[in-house]
């Protein structure tokens, strides 16, 4: 992590998502959203590595969470928004788990955070990225 020197701190300069910025980000664009907020963190935090696998991670969950929707007959009655809150939360506990300790200490540091804004316009286009493969598959297979 890059840092300046203020005083006798190191205060880190890239700028971070935070953990409730990042589960409602989730739960507006998907997984692929989530992939893009933890890859962003580890690269803040200096592990590419771990970014690489967070989008890898991300991607194989879209396919597999979309893919399993796809199968669920109609007879099964599943509100909209219970598949979204689930992966949401798994998003939630994966970041609190891999990354928490490291954004408390990033903002603790007097690091900072992107706001809420960029969350919500990362949300929505995420929410755009995800929708046009799934609509061209359905065009293309019908329902």
């Amino acid at each position: 992590m890059t840092t300046l020197k203020e005083g006798t701190e190191e205060v880190p300069v890239q700028k971070i998502y935070k953990i409730q910025a990042i589960r409602g980000g989730t739960f507006l664009g998907g997984p692929l959203v989530a992939g893009y907020f933890i890859a962003g963190n580890f690269k803040a935090f200096n592990e590419h590595e771990k970014a690489k696998k967070a989008w890898l991670f991300a991607i194989l969950a879209t396919v597999v969470i979309f893919g399993a929707v796809f199968l669920i007959p109609d007879s099964v009655n599943v509100p909209k928004y219970i598949i979204p809150l689930v992966y949401s939360w798994i998003a939630y506990y994966l970041v609190q788990k891999y990354q928490g300790s490291q954004i408390d200490a990033h903002l603790g540091a007097g690091g900072q955070a992107y706001n809420w804004w960029r969350v919500l316009a990362v949300g929505l286009i995420g929410t755009v990225v995800t929708l046009i493969p799934i609509v061209i598959l359905v065009l293309i297979f019908g329902q």
